[in-house]
């Protein structure tokens, strides 16, 4: 390069990010601090949710980490628009909005989140009006906490309709943090609590079920096996499973379905019949486009619909769009909370299957602190990236085997 083209200014890559989630915040400020790039964010909502804080306000009545307004989230070099995207044209470079913005880019990286179909399950639409549930919305959150605190007598369900929802653990939480809730009321004995799975057994792994099942038992929680929720029939108060099964119950609450983003993807042979965006697991490369990604609850590289899963592998594409080989180990990292002031985590790999980590006292702390401190994560990720480097180093599902095996 001659010495004139040296003092001429590097064109930067510009990068799209859809989605302001986990994934996509964390990308977008890691690559905001970068030089080379020129970030934008799209995201259809000018706040920023806290997920995992919908089972917070259903059992507890807690909505105080719920959300942030984005603003205040991203790092200041980072070009913030809230719109809708509604298409991504990967042939031609170009994420069209709903307000009529035609966006080109260098680099694409889809993070939209998933969208939940109520309407999937024939009754469970007029189900959640009257019970709530917590994996959709805050109002349907706070539907399921009035319904626990005004429970006296009758028979809890909790059902799975679908196997690939966000956050594995999050059924038996429910069920494990309304049995301490109904016991905090004086009514346990009152309410039957049944937690109904598609699964042969309670936890679809079967190393972690060696840990959870026996906790569900002790609490006097019913295990219902092989019942995928088919319809619910809220007039006569009934749930009929797919597997030919049928539950009663008092006061029910259904984890629905689960689809992908509504953003057209063109081509459109790039999502699957669920409408998740179909990318590789390794890499979150998007067919074999080599200038769009995939990640967090949108993707099919997604092991688990989790926010670590979604930050992993958005440092992944951040050290990739680097040009270092970086890729997806498949490591998850869900905190469990068991009640009463006790919790455990849900940690695996490609290569090793759950660990059976014994619940304690310490890990109900880390769920609760991280949760305080998720935020600063989010604005933040140079600075917390040594830290969260040392913390999945030192608990590698293989070293964790040796130690709990």
């Amino acid at each position: 390069m001659s010495w004139w083209g040296l003092m001429q200014p590097q064109k930067r890559q510009k990068v799209v990010i859809v989605g302001g989630g986990a994934g996509g915040l964390i990308l977008a400020n890691s690559l905001a601090r970068r030089e080379g790039f020129s970030v934008t964010l799209i995201n259809d909502t000018p706040y920023h949710y806290y997920l995992p804080q919908l089972l917070q306000i259903a059992f507890r009545g807690d909505d105080s980490q719920l959300k942030r307004e984005l603003v205040g989230l991203v790092k200041k070099n980072v070009d913030l628009l809230i719109d809708s995207v509604e298409t991504v044209d990967l042939n031609n470079r170009t994420v069209l909005t709903r307000s009529g913005r035609s966006i080109n880019y260098d680099v694409v990286v889809l993070a939209p989140g998933l969208s939940i179909d109520h309407t999937a399950i024939k009754g469970n639409d007029k189900l959640v009006s009257l019970y709530g549930d917590f994996h959709s919305t805050p109002d349907n959150a706070w539907r399921t906490f009035n319904v626990i605190n005004s429970l006296k007598k009758g028979k809890l369900v909790i059902a799975v309709a679908d196997p690939g929802h966000r956050c594995p653990p999050s059924p038996y939480e429910g069920a494990l943090l309304a049995d301490e809730a109904l016991r905090a009321r004086g009514v346990r004995g009152q309410v039957e609590i049944t937690l109904a799975v598609p699964y042969p057994r309670a936890y679809p792994a079967e190393t972690f079920n060696e840990v959870l099942e026996p906790i569900l038992k002790e609490r006097g929680i019913n295990i219902e096996t092989f019942f995928t929720v088919d319809t619910v029939d809220v007039d006569n108060r009934k749930m009929t499973s797919l597997e030919g099964g049928e539950l009663s119950f008092d006061a029910a609450i259904v984890v629905p379905i689960h689809r992908g983003p509504k953003v057209k993807v063109v081509p459109e042979d790039l999502k699957t019949e669920d409408g998740f965006v179909k990318a590789d697991k390794l890499t979150n490369r998007i067919g074999d486009f080599d200038d769009a990604f995939a990640i967090g609850d949108s993707s099919t590289s997604t092991t688990v619909r989790t926010g670590v899963t979604a930050h992993l592998e958005a440092k992944v594409v951040e050290k990739r769009l680097l040009g270092l080989s970086a890729q997806n180990t498949g490591r998850t990292n869900c905190p469990t909370e068991i009640g009463f002031e006790m919790g455990t985590f849900v940690i695996s790999d490609f290569n090793h299957p759950s660990v059976k980590l014994p619940p304690k006292g310490v890990f109900f702390i880390m769920k609760r602190l991280f949760a305080d401190t998720y935020w600063d994560v989010l604005k933040h990720p140079e600075f917390w990236d040594p830290i969260f480097d040392v913390y999945f180093e030192a608990t590698s599902p293989e070293k964790l085997w040796k130690m709990f095996p």
